[in-house]
């Protein structure tokens, strides 16, 4: 399953090169005259989610010169992509309740206690399979996508857990999510990249199978499985058919509640142990300047001014916590280890810049998103409760 993701990911950085849908229709103003700029963006939009009228698609490019040749080029690589994408679900089917004994017919015993405990249990899991509406079951590789569905339910209950920082369950979520323990210094900009992303992932032995799911079965399936912020999907916010832009959607408004609220907690906790001026004595070295430059910066071009922890950047919340000082006086009782609260931070860091960054993001970059806001946010609110 990786490698397929990875050629996956690799023909959708082929087109990326080009600049994307958007560059195509402007690059074919200058060879067609046959439609408006925006009816060419639509046309080709709507073909290259049909794969059987690619053919089509590609009467529109004129192949005498290297320009038509490349998005020629690109154009068959989404036909490629969509057909693949086609017989994917061709093989996925809602299987009837007689199979699910079948299907977890090796579990609990490949399970660990501490899996086993998330989950629930097999009465559970069966319960969890029944409630899925969208084919999901891949007739193919049923051992492996029945495991996806159960892993996945794991990963819920872990990050869901109400000691879900405790050594045992920082440990099970290793296993599925990969080891993020200690400081990484990311390559930026080769973040936007999916396919930079995805060898980083498989690099700290992220499970990738755990996304063995069309989006929308993986949208029901994690669900399902408890990875959602409350707040996380209103209906007025995210527009399902988005132009299929509907995981950064989501990623954005996550993000953006996620840092709001540890913004207010870190205020909060802080404040409490050191006092209102807390900023001036127990930020890291230069933090509290450079805050202060962005906020001048802001305010002289005329922006609304905004308390002094709004100008903080996303690195900045780890190096708040892991402050020597402030890690044993305040964070200690609420993270347990500063190697677990750094993990959660890093392993959202990814999918922060892609989305920040306004690129296409993968069920990869959601899982893991999902996993730490849940995780996070779930600790601090029953820290404060």
């Amino acid at each position: 399953m990786a490698d397929g993701i990875k050629k996956l990911l690799e023909q959708q950085r082929m087109f990326e090169d080009l600049g994307g849908l958007s560059a195509l229709a402007r690059a074919a103003r200058g060879i067609h005259q046959i439609e408006g700029i925006d009816q060419l963006h639509a046309r080709i939009n709507e073909l290259t989610a049909i794969p059987n009228a690619m053919k089509t698609a590609l009467e529109l490019i004129n192949p005498s010169n290297s320009l038509g040749q490349l998005i020629s080029g690109r154009l068959r690589v989404f036909s490629e992509l969509g057909e693949s994408m086609r017989i994917f679900q061709d093989q996925l089917v809602l299987p009837d309740t007689s199979s699910f004994a079948v299907l977890l017919k090796d579990y609990p015993a490949g399970l660990s206690k501490t899996i086993r405990d998330a989950i629930g249990g097999v009465d559970t899991l069966q319960a969890r399979m029944a409630a899925m509406k969208t084919p999901w079951l891949d007739t193919e590789q049923q051992s492996l996508s029945a495991r996806a569905f159960v892993d996945m339910q794991a990963v819920g209950g872990l990050a869901s857990s109400v000691n879900s920082f405790s050594a045992r369950i920082a440990g099970a979520l290793r296993v599925e999510l990969g080891d993020w323990r200690d400081p990484i210094t990311f390559d930026v900009p080769e973040l936007v990249n999916s396919v930079a992303r995805f060898e980083l992932y498989d690099s700290r032995g992220f499970n990738s199978n755990l996304t063995h799911f069309t989006e929308e079965a993986y949208q029901e399936t994690v669900q399902i499985a408890g990875l959602m912020i409350e707040e996380d999907l209103e209906p007025d916010v995210i527009d399902e058919d988005d132009d299929g832009v509907g995981l950064n959607s989501r990623a954005y408004e996550t993000l953006l509640r996620f840092e709001r609220e540890i913004r207010a907690f870190i205020v909060a906790v802080m404040r409490q142990a050191f006092g209102v001026d807390w900023m001036k004595h127990q930020l890291p070295p230069e933090m509290f300047d450079e805050w202060n430059e962005k906020k001048q910066k802001a305010l002289q071009q005329g922006a609304e001014e905004l308390p002094l922890i709004e100008y903080a950047d996303f690195t900045d919340y780890k190096a708040i916590i892991e402050r020597g000082d402030n890690w044993k006086q305040v964070f200690k009782p609420i993270f347990g280890r500063p190697e677990d609260i750094r993990e959660s931070f890093q392993r959202m860091f990814p999918v922060r810049i892609a989305t920040m960054h306004a690129r296409f993001i993968t069920l990869d970059d959601d899982l893991l998103l999902r996993a730490e806001t849940t995780r996070v946010l779930r600790r601090l609110r029953r820290y404060l409760s």
